[in-house]
């Protein structure tokens, strides 16, 4: 549950960041620009801590997914962009794509698969013989 909530903060995180470069290139205002860098490590480092417990794949997916239908909603609301029905069609390929990643990735003890995958790679059988 951890790992969900800081993945979801991550994506307010960057949201807010691409919304706040966008407004600051808007004014002019270059303490903008140092806001979105902080809100996106910020973002980053949640995302570091979603990958911990959340498929790589499922928590990139629903982290870009999301991140652009919200970034795309505020731009319409906020900012008065368009959406047209081609990105309409788009953001909802993307929410597909992460649903199905979701749903299609059991869940794998990646560190103990590696653990036992490392000592049988070409690498180590060779050093592990010489």
């Amino acid at each position: 549950m951890r790992a969900w909530l800081a993945l979801f903060s991550a994506i307010a995180f960057e949201v807010t960041g691409t919304l706040t470069l966008k407004l600051s290139a808007l004014h002019n205002h270059n303490a903008g620009v140092l806001v979105t860098y902080v809100f996106l490590a910020l973002s980053y480092a949640l995302l570091s801590v979603a990958f911990r417990r959340i498929p790589v794949a499922v928590a990139f997916a629903v982290w870009e997914a999301v991140g652009l239908a919200l970034v795309t909603v505020a731009g319409v609301v906020l900012l008065g962009e368009q959406l047209s029905p081609m990105r309409v069609l788009a953001l909802a390929g993307l929410g597909l794509g992460a649903w199905l990643l979701h749903g299609g990735t059991a869940p794998v003890a990646s560190k103990v698969i590696l653990r036992k995958a490392l000592p049988t790679l070409p690498v180590f059988t060779s050093r592990a013989q010489s």
